[in-house]
Order: structure tokens, then C-alpha cells, then sequence
């Protein structure tokens, strides 16, 4: 309880620098016009403010074209209304890979570490609206002639990764921002604590450009993260809990993360929860909207046979409209020696194309899982699972032949490629 009220003052005390004193980005040489980099002027403002002991940077209306910036501690980045900060297109005005020992790259997916707005093991930090940051993302997606690069996305040549990058910081807040055209995932959190994203409008391209991997808010062993009033529409998972800690300094369990009264839409998961090796536990989804997506949860331990999976333990999923393909895609797939235990969905509502899965292996079986009051146009296939409870609702197990389970395997994928503009 004590830690609990310790992560919450600091939360708290984010807030307070609000009043502080101004440094307005136009007084230290920024245009605003769209087209002149502004990013030393932008930096220059950061870092006066940092050697007064904090305060607010202000960012008045205009477009405000941007490489890089590095925020620092006790800093309010305040994007004013009207105000947009928009990613150069300009591979070089964009950090290096090694920024960071925590900062990694992902070739296959042509994620080459670069990002916009850096925060890197700093302290009372706030990135607030109600403007905008644009990650320009058609400056990388697509070719001189608008045409996306041959073969998906391992044909782009190059492009960032997170638009916004916190790693291992304390005391972080995201508010009342539109986040658009991120060409990568838009907000990355990785190894902090002391967190709250609240009235995010979050939208990456999903047609007739897809944005492979255009992910919304992607929390990584981070600890005491809130989330709520956001409206999240991506070509790639909305909201995702990992626990992917090999690059950190201090890994911790991603954990006391709450999430409510947002709506969700994707290309692929309205939630997402696995990746990684370490643990990912209590965890409340409430009051969530999900529709036009093709797996509104999906809880899965591992993707790769080279990862030995994520223990996944007491999640608690409530007060949810579902409009999907598919409702719930839960199974380890290759995690072998990890649990994934007490996890609850009540008083879901909605519609469903297809039954959900819902599966362990004979060597790892999931645990106490339990659905009540759940209504949905189809049930789920259940197998290698123990005490599992349906109370109430329609929601229920399900019988399917391997050749059954097979048609609806493909149905799902034929609902995703629709949903990429793919044939």
C-alpha cells in the first residue's frame, strides 16, 4: 500500500509543474511554418528549461517540423491548440540506433531504432495537448510515386520506430494529444514507473496504406500505469502488455496496470497481452468499447519457438462491447513452462464472427479461468485448460473437429487480410 501511495504523489506531482516557468519555442528560433526544421530551436527550449530546474515548454500554433528531441527531467512539453510537431522525413535528422543501451532494433520488421520524442531515464515528465504530433508516416511507406514498397514491410528501406520513446523513466504523463501517422509504434513505454495516459485520439493508416506493425500504446515492463479516455484506431494492436526486459538496466514485472473508458479499433488486436520472457500480472481492462477489429484480446505467451514465453496471472477483463472477427485468442502457442492463471471476463457484450480459442498445451495447461455474464454470438473452443467456469451468459464451450477448427482458422485469416486491404 505504501508503494502504491509513494507511485501515486508522484504522479501527482507532475502535474504541479504546470505553473512553472514558460519557455516559449518561438522566442529560441522556431518557425512554425511546416517547412523549416525546427528541431535545435525546439531542443534549445527543452534544454533552458532543464537548467532553470524545469518548467513548461510551450509550443504555440503552427506546424512545427521536427527531427529528434530529448526531453528532460521536470519538463511539461506543452503542444498548444493548433500546434502540430511533425517528423522530418529525413533520415538524418533522427537519433542513431545506440542512443541508449535500452534502444534496439528489429531489421525484419524495418524498425531501425530512430524516434522523435525521447525520453531516456529521466523524472516528472509531461507531454501534454491538446495538439499534436505527427510522425509523417507516408514520408517512409511509401515510394516517390505513393506506391507502398514491395514486399510489405521488409521492403521499406528505412523508417523510425516508436514516435515516442520512455524508457526507464518515473513520473510520466501523456495527456489530451492527438497522436497520428506514426510510421512505427506510436507510444512506447519500456521500464518505467509512475504513469498516466489519459484523452489520447491514437490513429495509424490502416487502408489503402497499411502501417505494418502501427501499434497505439505498447507498455513493457512498466509498473502503476493508468490509462483511460482514449480513442485508439490502428492497422496493428491498440493497447499491448509485454514483458520484453532484456535491454533494460533494472527489469521488473509489467504490473498494477489499470485501463478504462476507451475504444478500441484495429487492424489485428484491440488488446494485446504477451512478448518477452518475464511476467505480466494484475492488470484491469474496464468499461472498454471494441469494434471493427479482428481479435478484440488476444493473450498469448509466445510467438517465437526462440522465446520462452511470458507467465501471465491475474488479469481481470469487465464491462466490454465487442463488435469482431474474433472475440479471445488465449493460448501459450510455444511457451511450454510458463503459467497463465486467474484471468476473469465479466459482463461482456456483442458480436462475434467466429468462436474464440481458448487453449493450453497437455505440458502447460491454463488455470482458473473464468467467464461471467458473457454474451456473444459464438462460444469458444476449449481444451487443455483447468477449472474453468461460465456463469451465466451465452458465452460457453463449444465442440469442433480438427477439420471444423481448420475452416475457422481460415476464416480468421480472411477477415485479416480484408481488414489490410490484402486479397
Amino acid at each position: 500500500m505504501k508503494k502504491t501511495v509513494a507511485c501515486l504523489m508522484m504522479v501527482a506531482g507532475a502535474s504541479g509543474m504546470l505553473g512553472a516557468t514558460a519557455f516559449d519555442v518561438r522566442e529560441f528560433g522556431a518557425k512554425g511554418d511546416g517547412r523549416t526544421k525546427d528541431t535545435a530551436a525546439i531542443q534549445s527550449a527543452i534544454d533552458a528549461a532543464e537548467r532553470a530546474g524545469g518548467g513548461t515548454v510551450e509550443v504555440p500554433a503552427g506546424v512545427y517540423l521536427t527531427g529528434s528531441i530529448f526531453l528532460k527531467d521536470n519538463i511539461d512539453l506543452h503542444i498548444g491548440a493548433g500546434a502540430t510537431l511533425k517528423g522530418s522525413p529525413d533520415k538524418a535528422d533522427y537519433n542513431a540506433a545506440d542512443v541508449c543501451p535500452q534502444n534496439g532494433v528489429c531489421l525484419p520488421e524495418s524498425s531501425f531504432g530512430a524516434h522523435l520524442v525521447l525520453c531516456i531515464e529521466k523524472s516528472n515528465v509531461t507531454v501534454r495537448g491538446p495538439g499534436a504530433i505527427d510522425g509523417n508516416s507516408m514520408a517512409f511507406l511509401v515510394d516517390e510515386k505513393g506506391r507502398p514498397w514491395p514486399r510489405g514491410q521488409a521492403g521499406i528501406p528505412w523508417r523510425p520506430s516508436q514516435m515516442l520513446y520512455f524508457v526507464e523513466s518515473r513520473n510520466v504523463r501523456v495527456t489530451d494529444l492527438t497522436l497520428r501517422n506514426s510510421p512505427y509504434w506510436t507510444c512506447f513505454l519500456h521500464g518505467c514507473t509512475g504513469v498516466s495516459i489519459r484523452g489520447l485520439d491514437i490513429s495509424t493508416f490502416r487502408l489503402p496504406i497499411h502501417t505494418h506493425n502501427g501499434d497505439g500504446i505498447d507498455i513493457d515492463c512498466c509498473q502503476y500505469v493508468t490509462v483511460s479516455d482514449c480513442r485508439i484506431s490502428t492497422a496493428d494492436d491498440c493497447i499491448t502488455l509485454r514483458a520484453s526486459g532484456s535491454r533494460l538496466k533494472r527489469r521488473q514485472d509489467c504490473a498494477y496496470i489499470a485501463v478504462a473508458n476507451c475504444v478500441l479499433s484495429s487492424a489485428c488486436n484491440g488488446v494485446r497481452v504477451g512478448v518477452g520472457d518475464g511476467r505480466i500480472h494484475d492488470a484491469t481492462f474496464d468499461n472498454i468499447v471494441v469494434c471493427d477489429t479482428w481479435t478484440a484480446i488476444s493473450i498469448v505467451s509466445s510467438w517465437s519457438k526462440s522465446s520462452r514465453g511470458v507467465d501471465i496471472n491475474s488479469l481481470r477483463f469487465s464491462n466490454m462491447q465487442i463488435d469482431c472477427c474474433d472475440f479471445l485468442h488465449f493460448y501459450p502457442k510455444y511457451a511450454k513452462d510458463r503459467t497463465m492463471s486467474d484471468v476473469t471476463f465479466s459482463a461482456v457484450t456483442g458480436r462475434s464472427q467466429i468462436p474464440s480459442l481458448v487453449s493450453g498445451l497437455a505440458e502447460a495447461p491454463l488455470r482458473r479461468i473464468r467467464f461471467k455474464d458473457v454474451e456473444l454470438t459464438h462460444g469458444t473452443i476449449l481444451r487443455h485448460a483447468e477449472d474453468v467456469a461460465f456463469e451465466g451468459g451465452t458465452f460457453s464451450a463449444v465442440s469442433f473437429t480438427k477439420e471444423e477448427e481448420a475452416e475457422r482458422e481460415k476464416s480468421r485469416q480472411l477477415h485479416k487480410r480484408k481488414m489490410w486491404g490484402e486479397h
